[in-house]
């Protein structure tokens, strides 16, 4: 996936062709407004009251007590974002976002959209990360610390978008009974593997902020029977076993070279002689590839852990080191620079 503005007329695309505009200040000014008016939509509702139905500016306003005159604006603001469109005076959701902001759908990802106001905080720390090589410490707030419910969920609503191409691109061994899920949060990766296949229980080890809000997540999905969470730190607690199957999803970028061999190595005494490793992680791209959106994740990644987007040889390095073979490496379709590692203990 690669980030770009689209001209809207041939003058447009003239200008562009001769580097007439500037385009590093477009990217910063849309950017910024672009993502913020998405999220001003959801966080104020209007989203949701456009799921019941069309409306206009002033109905909208009354009904979510704003100003008519903001509304406005921002309801014009997200037409230009094509996430909703005006016929004769009144807005309704355009069909193309409907899966995406309706908070019905099961594909919905408001939550993460109202989260980025949490990133967006992040971000504001970034020259400072820059300076002095210090990250924003994102896992070890109090439990209790609100932040754990936005971050978890909006973790959640993306999963759900790829779980079940994951689930299906997972081989277990015959006969299957434990699957161990090392910092899966919400548990629904692992929650689709159990779905899959019959007998399969799940443990997912996380901190205890993040595990209380997965707990919440799989009750209410009535998976409770399958899927137990445990509080602990993946790089220091007792991984038990043996596990027919462990999960390391979105784990990698956290941790330093050093310390995803040395959790690997623990994995696979963990691990059943026949047992499947499965790595999902973002992959930085060659450095001889042309430019995508995959360098901001490594900069996020570096900002939010103090870690790296790995490339592929450098991911196959540390499961070469820690004694795995791999198997197979997929890109997920569901969701942009995901790529799914099978691997198994040599």
């Amino acid at each position: 996936m690669r980030l770009g503005l689209k001209a809207d007329s041939l003058l447009e695309r003239v200008a562009d062709w001769l580097n007439l505009a500037p385009k590093p200040l477009a990217h910063a000014f849309f950017g910024m407004m672009a993502s913020r008016t998405l999220m001003a939509g959801e966080r104020l509702g209007l989203f949701a009251a456009l799921a019941d139905g069309s409306a206009t500016v002033e109905e909208l306003a009354a009904r979510l007590k704003l100003s008519p005159e903001g509304t406005r604006a921002l309801l014009e603001a997200l037409e230009a974002c094509e996430a909703v469109e005006r016929k004769k005076g009144r807005y309704r959701m355009a069909d193309s976002a409907r899966r995406w902001l309706d908070p019905r759908s099961p594909q919905y990802v408001g939550g993460f959209l109202d989260f980025n106001y949490t990133q967006w905080e992040w971000w504001s720390h970034l020259e400072d990360a820059i300076r002095t090589g210090e990250a924003v410490d994102i896992h070890h707030f109090a439990p209790d610390d609100p932040r754990w419910r936005s971050y978890i969920h909006a973790m959640h609503q993306m999963s759900r978008l790829s779980a079940p191409e994951v689930a299906r691109s997972i081989p277990l061994p015959r006969g299957a009974r434990q699957v161990l899920d090392l910092g899966g949060a919400h548990g629904w990766y692992a929650a689709e593997l159990c779905r899959r296949h019959r007998g399969l229980k799940a443990t997912v080890l996380d901190l205890e902020g993040s595990v209380r809000v997965g707990r919440e997540i799989i009750s209410r999905a009535g998976l409770s029977h399958v899927v137990t969470h445990k509080e602990g730190d993946i790089l220091t607690s007792e991984l038990g076993g043996p596990y027919d199957a462990v999960l390391l999803f979105q784990v990698v970028h956290h941790l330093s070279p050093a310390q995803n061999v040395a959790l690997l190595r623990r994995v696979r005494t963990a691990l059943t002689h026949k047992g499947t490793l499965a790595v999902l992680e973002y992959l930085r791209e060659d450095a001889e590839q042309p430019p995508s959106a995959a360098p901001l994740i490594g900069l996020h990644y570096f900002l939010t852990s103090k870690a790296a987007a790995y490339a592929p040889a450098e991911v196959e390095g540390f499961l070469d080191d820690a004694g795995f073979r791999i198997e197979s490496v997929r890109p997920v379709r569901h969701l942009p620079l995901q790529t799914l590692l099978i691997a198994r203990p040599e």
